[in-house]
């Protein structure tokens, strides 16, 4: 019995190791969207396939509660901005928001947000766009109770990032320069119309974690076939 509780903390172990997240070193950057506050129509959401909306307000909070109440061509950087090269950051992660003024949005079937990812150097950034430590990371949308327009502190930063999702795409290098479309769901949908009805502002925060890599899913199977072996064997013993 010893020995096949050692073997299923273990197992545990592996499996635990196979969905954390990998930590980038201190001080580098691990973001994507940075240097983004140059361009006022570089956050837009397109409705229905046709009728554009350009954020009214943009920006972060980090992992210190620190807003930085972007307005309409606040940077909306996502992740940390490492200072150790030369992203002259704080080495804080942080989430991002966006709010649309969508009093005129009626009907709304679709819905798609749109955002500028800069280009290495570009709006003076030595290392703008997309940079980590991972070869991609996955930036998912998510629905916001408060108000990123005048509330800071931690319960905003994780409202960004958690509750309702409305979509996710996986960014890499190769979007620097160019155009993140990101499909937003149905409850995307559902909130925009809900929003129409309502306050006439929708709010949707930001977050990146890194996409795992095709060796990490391999030690998650290996570890879920040993622990089938093991629950096996013991109802054979048993």
């Amino acid at each position: 019995m010893i020995k096949n509780n050692k073997l299923v903390s273990t197992v545990a172990c592996i499996l635990g190791l196979a969905v954390l997240p990998s930590v980038a070193s201190a001080g580098l950057s691990d973001h994507t969207f940075a240097w983004t506050g140059a361009s006022a129509g570089s956050a837009q959401l397109v409705l229905n396939g046709s009728t554009t909306y350009t954020a009214t307000n943009r920006g972060w909070v980090d992992e210190l509660g620190t807003n930085n109440f972007g307005g309409a061509t606040g940077n909306y950087i996502a992740g940390t901005c490492g200072s150790s090269d030369s992203c002259f950051g704080s080495d804080r992660f942080a989430n991002n928001y966006f709010a649309f003024d969508v009093h005129r949005a009626i009907g709304t079937t679709s819905a798609v947000l749109n955002l500028y990812q800069p280009a290495v150097g570009e709006n003076g950034g030595a290392n703008g766009g997309f940079l980590s430590q991972s070869a991609a990371l996955l930036y998912t949308l998510f629905d916001v109770s408060g108000n990123p327009l005048t509330d800071s502190g931690l319960g905003i930063f994780n409202d960004l990032a958690s509750g309702n999702s409305y979509g996710s795409i996986s960014v890499d290098s190769s979007s620097n320069g160019s155009i993140v479309s990101i499909t937003l769901n149905a409850a995307a949908v559902a909130a925009i119309d809900a929003a129409y009805n309502s306050t006439g502002t929708f709010f949707i925060g930001g977050t990146v974690s890194p996409v795992p890599e095709p060796a990490t899913y391999g030690m998650l199977l290996a570890g879920l076939g040993l622990l089938g072996f093991m629950v096996r064997r013991k109802n054979q013993v048993v």
